[in-house]
């Protein structure tokens, strides 16, 4: 997955929450945590950001994401033209640049 999107820009960081998924919440004798996520991060030169525990809002932009695909996802054909449409027409209006609303592409 990573080589798909590599020429498009490298993964530098990710933010998770302390889920057991991408946390390992136990440690071992020597005081270490490994989960097969967290190696696979360090394998490929990626930081781990933990967002912080109880703090639902860390994690709002890719939540409104998810809530976005859900409820428009029906109307396109494949997911590339979901993606097409929310970076492309889909105006964001995190992006106001001076009551000017962009998308995605228009901003980077």
């Amino acid at each position: 997955m990573l080589d798909r999107f590599g020429e498009i820009r490298i993964i530098e960081q990710v933010i998770t929450d302390h889920g057991s998924q991408f946390f390992a919440n136990k440690t071992d004798k020597n005081g270490e945590s490994n989960s097969k996520f967290s190696l696979f991060l360090e394998e490929n030169n990626i930081k781990h950001v933990k967002a912080r525990v109880k703090h639902p809002q860390t994690n709002g932009k890719i939540e409104k994401w998810y809530d976005t695909y859900e409820k428009y996802r029906f109307q396109f054909e494949n997911f590339d033209k979901f993606v097409n449409w929310y970076n492309t027409v889909r105006y964001h209006e995190s992006l106001d640049s001076d009551r000017y609303l962009m998308t995605p592409y228009e901003a980077f």
